[in-house]
């Protein structure tokens, strides 16, 4: 056993290795990493979710185990249909204690997280969307309404205001997890709630706290994931299928979507695959499906598209993952209904129409021992890389870039156009000795939306846009493992924002903002 193998073991309890991304493809095993190459709120989280796997194989092994392949299965013994099988401990893991009455073990992990920063930003690029009044018949006959779509695009000089100090906050969360294994696999019980708060200032300079809300409910914007998993289906709020493991390896992340949802999935795991198995030993995969909640998906703007309210058709996604101990392979697509009022709110002549917008993930990390490439020279020093590549139609959330686009255009008679856009993210993490990292993170997004050109009356020019947004950001992270489940992270980075329309055949005025960022942090695990 290496000196980096053995520090994993003696750690584990603290906080577990995050990027177990192998696990969760269905591979066996992890390669073996020092704690301290990741997040303590993510690490435990995907320790809930390894636990949850590696007893769902236990499960179908002891069902094996009882069911011999000669003895009909109508004539197996009759058994309970929740029999309790082991003691409260997971390969000798002790960490899980039992919850009296019930039969359920649990365990508690979580992090408090503190952060000091401050944005350079002194100038933003703002939208304004509009509908240009136009002679169109409704059910009055002929007649001005608001119809021709247009957006226009500016900076904005009062953002200054808004970044004149520095902001603090906390991002602390509580992580439950509590299971109950059975010969028909593992219930399981998983909540991960906490605290997001920080100071903003407003455009008069003022301070203020705000706390993370969804839909203006603060309960909402407190839990992360609570749901309730028995095998393979999963009910309740939790990650979208469509997410890779995360949005980079540094504090501030890269544009990738990483959602939690309310959904319902399912996923089949295929264990030890016999393909090259010399080259890819332990080759692991996993198949999902789930129905996930369109509304937080949705990028409208209240003019020139929106949706109606109510949830509609969920959104479909399924997720293909390959996995051995040193690499996993993501691909994920989702389906996205667009059902557009904006027009018939403007003209109530015009129906409703409706489309479906789509997205499609490619995503993969690796991760390596140095002194397997490079022999002594590499010491005890790990790294680990990460890429993804995402596009969409009609589905911009998808991306995980900012507010700066919206899904569809539709027109004045209610034709859908939808938006189209593309991002890329790239992160590398080097683990310099067992209490020391540093990482780097770079992405980019571009994105476009536009209207077909339309007549405002008889005989008048045709009005349209076409507007291109793109984006990239750089940073770079250094943390420090202090022991006892503290450490210190120290974060640089820097953000480009463009936007550039064409109107009447000709090209706008292209607007770019750019300003850097930095920020510190203290984490304790526990």
């Amino acid at each position: 056993m290496s000196k980096g193998q053995g520090y994993v073991k003696k750690r584990t309890k603290i906080v577990v290795s995050f990027a177990c991304a192998a696990g969760l493809a269905g591979a066996s095993t992890a390669l073996a990493q020092p704690a301290s190459f990741d997040k303590g709120v993510d690490a435990s989280i995907l320790e809930a979710e390894r636990a949850i796997q590696e007893l769902n194989a236990a499960s179908k092994t002891r069902v094996k185990e009882k069911r011999p392949a000669s003895q009909p299965i109508a004539k197996a013994a009759p058994r309970p249909a929740f029999k309790m099988t082991g003691p409260c401990n997971l390969n000798g893991n002790t960490q899980f204690f039992q919850i009296p009455y019930i039969g359920f073990c649990g365990a508690v992990h979580g992090s408090f997280t503190g952060f000091l920063g401050k944005d350079f930003a002194t100038e933003d690029i703002a939208f304004t969307t509009q509908r240009l009044p136009a002679y169109r018949y409704g059910w009055n006959g002929l007649g001005l309404s608001a119809a021709v779509p247009m957006l226009y695009y500016w900076k904005n000089p009062l953002v200054s205001k808004t970044t004149s100090g520095a902001y603090t906050g906390t991002y602390s969360m509580v992580n439950f997890l509590a299971f109950r294994n059975t010969d028909y696999g593992t219930i399981s019980v998983f909540i991960n709630a906490g605290l997001f708060a920080r100071t903003v200032k407003n455009y008069e300079g003022e301070t203020r706290i705000t706390l993370n809300q969804l839909y203006g409910n603060y309960w909402r914007g407190a839990f992360d994931q609570a749901w309730v998993q028995w095998g393979g289906l999963r009910v309740g709020l939790q990650p979208s299928l469509f997410s890779f493991s995360r949005t980079g390896y540094t504090f501030m992340p890269g544009y990738a979507s990483y959602m939690t949802t309310p959904a319902v999935s399912y996923t089949h795991r295929i264990e030890n695959i016999n393909v090259l198995p010399g080259l890819l030993p332990r080759l692991g995969a996993s198949i999902s499906v789930s129905a996930e909640d369109p509304t937080l998906r949705r990028y409208p703007d209240g003019v020139l598209s929106r949706y109606p309210t109510g949830m509609g058709y969920p959104d479909f996604v399924a997720q293909l993952r390959v996995g051995a101990p040193a690499f996993v392979v993501h691909a994920s697509g989702a389906m996205h209904e667009i059902r557009d009022v904006s027009a018939n709110a403007y003209n109530s002549f015009m129906p409703k129409y409706s489309t479906w917008g789509w997205a499609a993930q490619l995503a993969g990390e690796y991760r390596w021992k140095w002194s397997g490439l490079i022999g002594p020279l590499g010491g005890e020093m790990y790294g680990k890389a990460m890429l993804s590549a995402t596009a969409t139609q009609g589905a911009l959330s998808y991306l995980g870039m900012p507010y700066m686009s919206i899904d569809y255009v539709s027109s004045s008679t209610g034709t859908i156009q939808r938006s189209s856009g593309q991002s890329f993210m790239a992160s590398y993490e080097h683990l310099w000795t067992p209490v020391f990292k540093t990482s780097i993170t770079g992405a980019a997004f571009q994105s476009y939306m536009g209207s077909a050109p339309e007549f405002l009356g008889f005989g008048n020019v045709a009005f349209g846009f076409n507007t291109q947004v793109r984006g990239q950001r750089v940073v770079g992270n250094a943390e420090y493992w202090a022991g006892e489940g503290w450490a210190f992270g120290l974060e640089g980075g820097w953000t480009w924002s463009q936007a550039n329309g064409q109107y009447l055949g000709g090209r706008g005025l292209p607007v770019a903002v750019n300003f850097p960022n930095v920020l510190t942090y203290m984490r304790k695990a526990f």
